[in-house]
């Protein structure tokens, strides 16, 4: 019996527009993670299955060719991609919805302004699961009120985001400390009504901070680069966690 190569990618950063974009569909659709790879593998290496075998096997066509592969066989081809059982290292989005070109992914040289937006929703989205939500951030993240995105393209900016904040937790370590523990003030542990003011709070606190409580130097904040804003967070996080400690001292 014949054999073919199969080829996968084996990142995130690896996938193309069109892949990504057929993960999130996938992903979408509620499927296993087992199936969801197993069909990327059969797409993205244009394979179909003919026929089911007795002992666990298909037979497998490409092109003019064909081969029987065993259940094993597939499963030790589709455990390459087992990276999408995880959010992306570094953040990754689709880069067009249509005519509308999504902003960075890493969101540096983004104002500040649109980042807090983003953030607050994605927050709220958490909390919430309304994809009302999400439709908020596609028109943030694609510059437009007009942007039509699909259930993949909704699913595909909160993996964006999810990637997003991640990054900025290894970047911003001191600024973005792990969540409390339950009853400790956690905020996706809080009821609804009462996230909003949270979500508020959080924000007037940032701004303060980056101000030193000078409401002239509001305007030009928002406006500064989001990069900018969460170095001098970072800093001004671990300048009050040093003077913390050092207050404990006997």
């Amino acid at each position: 019996m014949k054999s073919f190569n199969i080829t996968l990618p084996t990142s995130w950063a690896e996938l193309s527009d069109e892949q990504l974009l057929m993960v999130y569909h996938l992903f979408a659709r509620d499927l296993s993670a087992a199936e969801v790879k197993t069909l990327c593998l059969m797409k993205w290496n244009h394979l179909k299955v003919l026929a089911t075998l007795p002992r666990h096997r298909f037979l497998i066509k490409r092109g003019k060719e064909q081969v029987v592969l065993r259940v094993r066989q597939i499963q030790q081809a589709t455990s390459v991609l087992d990276f999408l059982d995880s959010f992306a290292p570094m953040p990754i989005r689709i880069a067009r919805i249509g005519k509308h070109r999504a902003l960075p992914a890493d969101f540096e040289k983004v104002p500040f302004e649109q980042y807090l937006y983003v953030d607050n929703l994605f927050q709220g989205y958490l909390n919430t699961q309304q994809d009302e939500l999400l439709l908020q951030m596609a028109q943030i993240l694609y510059g437009s009120d007009h942007v039509k995105p699909s259930k993949a393209h909704l699913v595909g900016i909160f993996y964006w985001m999810a990637s997003l904040k991640q990054y900025f937790a290894t970047l911003f370590s001191n600024f973005y400390k792990p969540a409390p523990a339950k009853g400790e003030g956690n905020l996706l542990d809080n009821s609804q009504p009462d996230i909003y003011s949270q979500l508020r709070d959080s924000t007037n606190a940032m701004i303060r901070a980056l101000t030193g409580g000078d409401i002239t130097k509001e305007a030009a904040i928002m406006k500064m680069d989001t990069w900018r804003a969460l170095t001098e967070l970072d800093a001004k996080a671990k300048e009050a966690e040093e003077l913390r400690k050092a207050y404990k001292k006997p």
